[in-house]
C-alpha cells in the first residue's frame, strides 16, 4: 500500500540524474556523532544519487511494513503474530485466521485493485485490465465507506479509491473533498500519511503545483513515515516565481524555514547562505541545526584512511563562519567549530572547545569529540599512554545505545602509525590486524614473538586487551614450550612453520588445520606449469608432514637414494609458490603475488639439490629427462623470482612481489631476457640428451615455455 507508480518515476528521474556517489553516513570509515532522528539527518550526501535513494527508500519500505503490521496487530486484538499478519495483509494466505467478515471483503477488495496500481515488471498491463472496471471498483469502495462500522477500515478505503482516481485519472480531488472529514480524526495513523502524499500529488498533478509542492513539504518531519517524498518532490519548484509563490503561502515560521533547508538539501546548494537564510528568521529553528548536523556528518571523511573521495570541504569558510553565530543553543555550533578546528590543525582552540561542551553537557558525543582529540594530540606511546587510551576507548564503548565501531577502530588507526612511527613491528602489526586477523602478515618471528608476548606479565591493560584478542586458553605441546594461541593463529602458525621448511614442529603444533585434506598430491610433478592434476588426493596435512619426516630421515640413512631425492624435492616445488600445494605453507595463496622471497628462493634452491642428487644417480633415460624439465622448471622459477617487483596494494602485507612473467608468459621479451642473463641449460639438455624419450615427445607438445624458450634461442 504505497506509491508505488510515483516512487517508479521518481527512481528513473533520479538514476538518469545521479552522478557518482556522494558521501552518506554509511559511506564514511569513520563517523563520531550520534545519529539524529530527524528526516535525511543520517544521509550527508547527494541525495539524488540512486544508490542513496535506494537505501532511503528501501527503508522506507521497511518501516513501513513494521508500522501497517504493527496496525493490524491492534485491528485483529493482537491474536496473531506478526508473521501471520504479514501473510494475510500482503499475501492474502492463511485468510481462514480471519474471523470478522469486513475485514475479509477489505482483503478481497485490496488484491482486486491491487493490479491497477502495482507496477510489476512481468504483469500484463493491457491484457488485466480490460478485465476490471475502475470505475465499479471506485464504486464499490466508496459503497464500503460509507456502509461499514469500522473507521479503521473507512479510511484504509479511502486511501484505496483515492488511489486508485489518482492513477486511472478519475476525479480524484472530488474523491477527496467528500472523504476528507475521515482525517480530522485524532488517532495518528499510517494510512493519513499515505493518503497526504497521495493528495499532494493529486494537486500537482492537477496542475497545482506550488500547493501540491506545499503539501509534500509537510511530510518532512520524523514523526511522518514518508519523509522522503518532501525532498524527492521539491524539484517541481524550479524557478524564483514558483519559490516566491511557495513561500508566500507558507503560513509561519517553522514552515518557511523548513523550505530553506529543503532547499538546502540539494548538493550545488550555498549551505551557508541556506543557513544564514534560517537564522534571519528563526536564530533557535530547528532547521538550522539539521542543515548544520549534516554538514558536520559530510566532514568526518576527513577520519578515513583511504583516499576515494575528494576532499574539499571549505572547513576555513566554516570557521569564520561559524566563529560569528550567535543563539540560544549553541551545541551544534560548538561541536561543529571543534571538529573544523581539529580539521585545520587548531588542535589547542579544538581542545578547549571540547572541554568547554564537555563541562556544558557531558554527553557521550561530547566525550567521544574529546577522546579523537586526544588520539590527534598523542606523539608517542608508552605503557602509561596505553592505560590512558584503554580507560578512555572502554568509557565510551560502555555505552549500549551507541553501536558504531568508529570509536575502537579509529583508536588501533592511530596505535598502528604511531607504533610504526616508533618501529614497534610486534605491536604495529597487533594494532593492524586488531578486527581482521590478517594472518598473512605474521612471520615466523612475530608468531613466535607472539608465543613470548603470551607468556610475559602484561605491562598495560592494552596489552591485556591484545591478548584477549589474539590468545586463548594453554595448550602444552611439548614438555619446555606451550602454545596458548587462538585456533586461526594456530593454524597460521602451522602454515608458516610449513613454509619455513620446519615440519616437525609444525607437527608440534597440534593444530587442528592438521587433519584437513590436501587437494593435490604434493610428491607429483606433472608438464603443467603449476603440477596440478584433475584428481584428488586423500593424505591429511598430518599425513603429509609426517611422510615428509620418514624421507628426510631416510635421506640422513642412505643421501643418494635415488626416489627419496626424487620425491622430497618434488614436495619442495611444490610448496613453493609456484607448485600444486603452496596452500599449505601461507594462509592466503595470491594469484598475483608471493610473499616472503628469501623462503621461496630457499625452497627452490634446495629442490634444485635435491633433483641434482637424483639425477647423479639414475640411469633410466626417460626418468632423467622427467628430472631434467623439473630442474629446467625450477631455473625458470629462479628468473621469476630474481627479476620480481616488490609491491605494497592498498592493505595488503607490506613484504610482496609479483613475477612479471605471470601476466606475460608468451611474450618473447620476457624470454630474450632470460636468454640473455645466462638462464635455460636445462632446456637445452632436455633438447640435446633426451629429444628420443617418449616424456621428452610429450612435453614439446604440451609444454608452451619450453616451445617459446626454443623459438627465441633459434
Amino acid at each position: 500500500m504505497i506509491l508505488r507508480i510515483t516512487t517508479l518515476i521518481l527512481f528513473i528521474q533520479i538514476t538518469l540524474l545521479a552522478c557518482a556517489s556522494g558521501w552518506s553516513y554509511h559511506d564514511k570509515q569513520f563517523v563520531f556523532l550520534e545519529e539524529r532522528t530527524q528526516a535525511f539527518s543520517n544521509f550527508s550526501g547527494n541525495l539524488k544519487d540512486a544508490q542513496t535513494y535506494n537505501e532511503i527508500y528501501m527503508d522506507y519500505e521497511r518501516r513501513a511494513k513494521k508500522e501497517n503490521i504493527n496496525e493490524w496487530s491492534k485491528q485483529l486484538d493482537q491474536t496473531l503474530s506478526s508473521k501471520e499478519i504479514e501473510e494475510i495483509v500482503y499475501k492474502r494466505k492463511n485468510l481462514e485466521k480471519v474471523k470478522n467478515k469486513e475485514i475479509l471483503d477489505y482483503l478481497s477488495f485490496v488484491k482486486k485493485q491491487e493490479k491497477l496500481v502495482t507496477n510489476n515488471y512481468y504483469y500484463n498491463k493491457e491484457k488485466n485490465e480490460k478485465k476490471i472496471d475502475v470505475d465499479l471498483l471506485i464504486n464499490e469502495a466508496s459503497k464500503k465507506i460509507d456502509s461499514i462500522k469500522s473507521s479503521y477500515l473507512k479510511l484504509r478505503y479511502f486511501y484505496l479509491t483515492l488511489r486508485l482516481a489518482h492513477y486511472k485519472n478519475k476525479q480524484a480531488l472530488d474523491i477527496y473533498d467528500k472523504y476528507s472529514y475521515l482525517l480530522k480524526e485524532q488517532k495518528q495513523t499510517i494510512v493519513k500519511d499515505w493518503i497526504h502524499a497521495l493528495y499532494a500529488g493529486i494537486l500537482v498533478k492537477d496542475k497545482q503545483t506550488v500547493l501540491g509542492v506545499y503539501e509534500f513539504t509537510k511530510l518532512l518531519n520524523k514523526d511522518r513515515i514518508n519523509w522522503h517524498l518532501s525532498f524527492y518532490n521539491f524539484h517541481h519548484i524550479n524557478s524564483n516565481e514558483l519559490w516566491h509563490e511557495l513561500y508566500s503561502i507558507s503560513k509561519n515560521k517553522d514552515e518557511k524555514t523548513k523550505l530553506y533547508a529543503l532547499r538546502a538539501l540539494n548538493t550545488n546548494s550555498n549551505i551557508i547562505e541556506e543557513l544564514e537564510n534560517i537564522r534571519a528568521l528563526d536564530k533557535n529553528s530547528k532547521w538550522y541545526d539539521f542543515i548544520l548536523y549534516r554538514q558536520l556528518l559530510y566532514t568526518q571523511h576527513y577520519f578515513d584512511e583511504h583516499k576515494l573521495y575528494e576532499r574539499d570541504f571549505q572547513t576555513k569558510k566554516y570557521i569564520t563562519y561559524l566563529e560569528s553565530v550567535k543563539k540560544e543553543d549553541m551545541y551544534l555550533v560548538h561541536l561543529s567549530l571543534a571538529y573544523f578546528y581539529l580539521y585545520d590543525k587548531q588542535i589547542q582552540k579544538a581542545e578547549e572547545l571540547s572541554q568547554r561542551l564537555t563541562k556544558e553537557y557531558n554527553n557521550h558525543e561530547t566525550q567521544t569529540l574529546s577522546y579523537v582529540i586526544y588520539l590527534n594530540t598523542l606523539k608517542k606511546v608508552d605503557y602509561n599512554t596505553e592505560n590512558v587510551i584503554y580507560e578512555k576507548m572502554s568509557k565510551l564503548l560502555k555505552n549500549k545505545e551507541h553501536k558504531s565501531h568508529s570509536i575502537h577502530d579509529y583508536t588501533f588507526v592511530i596505535l598502528t602509525k604511531l607504533y610504526k612511527k616508533q618501529k614497534d613491528k610486534f605491536k604495529t602489526l597487533l594494532s593492524k590486524s586488531i578486527n581482521y586477523l590478517d594472518s598473512n602478515s605474521f612471520d615466523l618471528e612475530s608468531i613466535e614473538k607472539l608465543q613470548v608476548f603470551s607468556n610475559t606479565k602484561k605491562q598495560s591493560k592494552l596489552e591485556e586487551y591484545f591478548q584477549n584478542k589474539y590468545l586463548e586458553e594453554k595448550h602444552i605441546i611439548t614438555n619446555d614450550k606451550q602454545i596458548i594461541l587462538s585456533k586461526n593463529l594456530k593454524k597460521a602458525y602451522t602454515k608458516i612453520l610449513i613454509n619455513n621448511l620446519k615440519f616437525k614442529e609444525a607437527l608440534e603444533v597440534n593444530s587442528t588445520y592438521l587433519s584437513e585434506k590436501i587437494k593435490f598430491n604434493p610428491f607429483n610433478v606433472k608438464i603443467k606449469g603449476n603440477n596440478r592434476s584433475g584428481k584428488q588426493y586423500t593424505y591429511t596435512v598430518k599425513e603429509f608432514l609426517e611422510k615428509l619426516l620418514v624421507i628426510k630421515n631416510e635421506l640422513k640413512k642412505n643421501p643418494n637414494s635415488i626416489m627419496d631425492n626424487y620425491l622430497y624435492a618434488n614436495a619442495l616445488y611444490n610448496l613453493s609458490y609456484f607448485g600444486n600445494s603452496n596452500i599449505l605453507s601461507v594462509v592466503y595463496r595470491s594469484v598475483y603475488s608471493f610473499p616472503h622471497k628469501n623462503l621461496e628462493l630457499k625452497k627452490i634452491n634446495d629442490s634444485i639439490k635435491y633433483y641434482k642428487k637424483a639425477i647423479n644417480h639414475s640411469t633410466k633415460a626417460e626418468f632423467k629427462a622427467k628430472i631434467t624439465y623439473m630442474l629446467a622448471k625450477s631455473e625458470l622459477v629462479l628468473f621469476d623470482i630474481n627479476n620480481s617487483k616488490k609491491i605494497n596494494y592498498y592493505n595488503n602485507q607490506e613484504n610482496s612481489y609479483e613475477v612479471d612473467r605471470l601476466w606475460r608468459y608468451m611474450k618473447s621479451n620476457i624470454y630474450k631476457d632470460y636468454i640473455k642473463k645466462g638462464y635455460g641449460k636445462y632446456f637445452d639438455k632436455l633438447e640435446e640428451n633426451y629429444s628420443n624419450t617418449k616424456y621428452y615427445k610429450e612435453l614439446i607438445k604440451e609444454c608452451a615455455n619450453l616451445k617459446t624458450y626454443q623459438r627465441e634461442k633459434n
